[in-house]
């Protein structure tokens, strides 16, 4: 388990949405660790695809993304989920397990993957190829760890 600084911002995130959802959390994981065991990369819209979230600080508390139209508010809560999936693969195995989720177009990590990198202090701009390099490292120590695991992390 991986004591550093990274684990330290990651400890000082304010999380508004995963921890309300244990159920929604564990079938999030366990699609990011197929793709994973598969060395594959997943889509946000396949992630989501059917998951009913549960979320008590919603005004509707009961919450399923239209993966054909994106809200604010969808890409808030994916976004607050895959943080905190990263946050614990990266402190159970050291990688941050959001790298395998991907636009359908772009074939890469939307701009909140890039801001949790910045945030974390591990890049200083998204558009840097620093930012390119360590996805690309994440994507390969996610993929050689659930490769070898049943996709703890």
């Amino acid at each position: 388990m991986p004591t550093d600084d990274v684990v330290d911002r990651f400890r000082q995130i304010k999380w508004h949405y995963a921890p309300g959802d244990p159920a929604a959390r564990a079938e999030l994981k366990r699609r990011i660790a197929e793709a994973g065991r598969r060395r594959t990369l997943i889509t946000y819209s396949d992630l989501a695809r059917g998951i009913s979230f549960h979320l008590p600080n919603l005004k509707d508390p009961q919450h399923q993304i239209d993966v054909h139209d994106w809200q604010d508010l969808d890409r808030a809560i994916i976004g607050d989920f895959l943080g905190y999936l990263s946050m614990q693969s990266y402190e159970e195995a050291g990688f941050l397990s959001s790298a395998l989720v991907v636009g359908k177009i772009e074939g890469s990590p939307g701009e909140g993957f890039y801001n949790l990198l910045r945030d974390l202090g591990l890049i200083a701009s998204s558009k840097s190829d620093k930012a390119m390099i360590l996805w690309a490292d994440h994507v390969a120590k996610a993929h050689t760890w659930y490769s070898k695991h049943l996709g703890t992390a």
